[in-house]
């Protein structure tokens, strides 16, 4: 019991240590990009500025319905299978990609309800549209992860990492990768993490308050994000495997905050793809059909392997 708190509170730190950082690499590159100068309220080039930010929010009108506490806690509850390192891991278990996926679209219904929670009904149609249309963006993920499945004949995140000590999944699956990594911008757009929030358009949060209840949106717009990033380096880029002499834990840490600047930059500059129709066209008239074929390419690989062992 005490080795199980112990794992949580260094998974909570990691979290909390990563979100304050992220935070603060959005605003700064946003500054950057856009050529101003950003928040200079705090000293240190702006360090502090998550820290007033959510002081900030926490000072305003604070309405919270009961699917704001679910979201808050399903957004904690995506890290219970997935394991960060070889050793920090919750809960171990045969099918954690299985249940960190179920987890990931637990979170996604649990912020199209808590988005839903209003008595302006304009608002809850647009709300509805967009966020159906953030779940639509988990069929090319999903065609992409079973095809990673298919290769590595596992749902257990620990097993694929170590089945990777020799080379990366992204040599066999690199249109899967290509496909899960432009997934994760769409989304990444679309929960407005670096500018706007397509979600909400700021609508109901300008009439409705925008305390507690936007931090707790905020933070599950990172952990979706964050699940995303450490999937693409889990399933594709070798985990935690250790490149050379360079240990695991500042490798996985490498690959993470590599994505994550990448993602960043790459919506700054995509700034004109800013419209949610837009999106939907993207996930259904690019995305899809390339998954459909690497899944199809992937599934015939696999029968014929499978066919010549016998």
């Amino acid at each position: 019991m005490l080795i199980f708190l112990k794992k949580m509170l260094y998974i909570l730190i990691i979290l909390a240590v990563n979100l304050y950082i992220c935070e603060y690499i959005s605003n700064k590159l946003s500054a950057r990009v856009e050529l101003r100068r950003g928040y200079s309220m705090t000293r240190m080039k702006s360090t502090g500025f998550p820290l007033v930010r959510f002081l900030k929010y926490l000072s305003k009108d604070n309405k919270l319905s009961i699917w704001t506490y679910f979201t808050f806690l399903f957004s904690f509850l995506i890290w219970i299978t997935v394991p960060i390192t070889s050793n920090l891991v919750l809960v171990e278990m045969d099918y954690s990609l299985l249940t960190a996926v179920a987890f990931y679209i637990g979170l996604i219904i649990m912020l199209f309800l808590d988005s839903c929670s209003t008595s302006y009904n304009d608002i809850f149609s647009e709300v509805s549209k967009k966020l159906l249309i953030l779940l639509s963006f988990l069929v090319p993920c999903l065609l992409s992860i079973v095809s990673v499945v298919f290769i590595n004949k596992t749902l257990n995140l620990k097993e694929i990492v170590n089945s990777q000590h020799q080379y990366w999944n992204i040599i066999f699956q690199p249109l899967g990768f290509i496909i899960l990594f432009a997934s994760s911008l769409l989304q990444l757009k679309l929960l407005g993490i670096s500018g706007k929030n397509y979600l909400s358009d700021n609508i109901k949060i300008s009439r409705e308050g925008a305390g507690l209840a936007k931090v707790i949106e905020r933070i599950s717009a990172y952990m979706i994000l964050f699940f995303l990033i450490m999937l693409l380096g889990i399933l594709y880029l070798g985990g935690w495997q250790n490149l050379y002499f360079i240990r695991g834990e500042i490798m996985i840490a490498v690959k993470f905050y590599f994505i994550y600047i990448t993602l960043m930059l790459l919506d700054k500059a995509t700034s004109r793809i800013d419209n949610y129709k837009l999106f939907a066209r993207i996930n259904w008239g690019f995305l899809l059909p390339l998954s459909l074929v690497n899944f199809a390419v992937t599934f015939g690989f696999s029968i014929v392997r499978n066919y010549n062992l016998f």
